[in-house]
Order: structure tokens, then sequence, then C-alpha cells
């Protein structure tokens, strides 16, 4: 049952449990050696969809309750952190990336380049500054506990990822962490690594721009006019 903000809660707490929870070392070992790696694989991606099914579904009926009116500053800044969030997705997912599964030996192979001078985990720092924009453009509970908890996944679990890469690679981890920074901009200001022209490449850059303008008109098809207008 759905309908108020208790439910939405409840679903986010069950949604983030659930992938914290069987990422857990005590867990994950126990259950991958009595149903199998790809059993285990299996059943992670079904309970994390079924919490993610609920939230959703207890989002979209969660009732509307008002923290803020968000100001036209608010909705540009939204606008703003969406184009940047879409920038490290799509950099994030195109750059030989070791923080991603299965890319972890090219990745480390190839060294930071691109986006990964940024920050080292992209991708989870794009769902967050998406999570942050819309809390931002929205003002009420309901976005705050939804989106909000899809930013806290995000960092807490590129947090998990440097601590799973630390143990599983060992000392190629520790180079790979000292040239680059979590923090986005972290280890360019700190000029232990400094992003040399090309790097990024155009077509990634065309990607980003499409991928932005697709998910503005899908705001649009909905039917949410997400163009503030004037900046006070």
């Amino acid at each position: 049952m759905t309908g108020t903000i208790t439910h939405l809660a409840l679903a986010c707490g069950l949604f983030l449990i659930s992938h914290f929870g069987l990422s857990l070392k005590c867990l994950r070992i126990p259950i991958s050696e009595r149903i199998g790696y790809w059993g285990f694989k299996g059943l992670y991606g079904l309970v994390a969809f079924a919490a993610f099914a609920w939230m959703t579904m207890a989002y979209l009926d969660a009732p509307n309750v008002s923290l803020f009116a968000p100001p036209v500053a608010f909705q540009h800044g939204s606008l703003t952190l969406m184009l940047i969030a879409a920038f490290f997705v799509v950099t994030g997912y195109t750059t030989p990336n070791p923080a991603i599964m299965g890319m972890e030996s090219a990745g480390l192979a190839s060294g930071p380049r691109g986006v990964l001078k940024i920050t080292r985990h992209p991708v989870m720092w794009g769902v967050a500054f998406w999570g942050t924009a819309h809390v931002l453009a929205s003002g009420h509970l309901a976005a705050l506990i939804f989106f909000g908890g899809l930013t806290a996944l995000a960092l807490g679990g590129a947090l998990h990822i440097d601590a799973k890469r630390r143990a599983s690679h060992g000392e190629a981890w520790a180079a790979y962490e000292a040239e680059t920074s979590f923090i986005p901009l972290g280890a360019i200001l700190a000029g232990r690594i400094r992003v040399e022209k090309g790097e990024v490449r155009w077509w990634q850059s065309l990607l980003t721009v499409g991928f932005y303008v697709g998910m503005l008109a899908a705001h649009a098809e909905a039917g949410r006019d997400v163009f503030p207008m004037g900046f006070f």
C-alpha cells in the first residue's frame, strides 16, 4: 500500500538496505557460495528492482507536503546540475572506468583520463547531482526522501566501491587513488593531475547535449515545465 509519507520512507529505507546490506561481505559471500555468483547477482537485481519499484510507486502516490517554495535561482541551479549530471554519466560510461564492474582491468591499465581526472566516480556523482537537482526544483518532502535517498545511495555506493577495489586490486588501486579524487576537482585543485586538451572527446560532448535535451523533452512530454522565467 502506498499514499503516505511513511510508506515512502519505508520503501526508501528498504531500497537502501537492500543495496548496502547485500553488498556486505558477511552476507554476499555465504549467499554466493550457496546459490552461485550469478545466482547472487540475479537475487541482488531482483530485490533492488522490487524495492525501487515500490519506492517509485510510493513517491508518485505520496502527498504533496511542501518544505519550501523553490526560488527561480534554485530552478536555474537545478537545470545546471542536470547538465553536469548528464556529462558525468555519459563520460563516466564511455571512458575506461575501473569503478564500473567489468571495466576494472581496462580502466586501471589506461589510467585516469578525461572525466576520471575530475572524479574517479563520475557516474555516481552524476546520480547524486541528478537527485540534488530534483530536490532543489521540487521543494517538497516526498522529493527530499526519494531523490535524497538516491543521492545517499550513489555517494555511499562510491565509497563502498573504493573499499572493494582496495581489497581486490591492492597497489594498483592505491596508485589510481593517489592520482584521482573522490570529490570532483579535488585532484586537479591539489595539483596531483591535470586535464589535457582533447581528453574529453567531441562525441562525448555531443552525447551529453543529446542526453540532456532528451531529459528536458521527457519532462515536457510529462507536462512538467522545467524552464523558469527570469532570474529572481
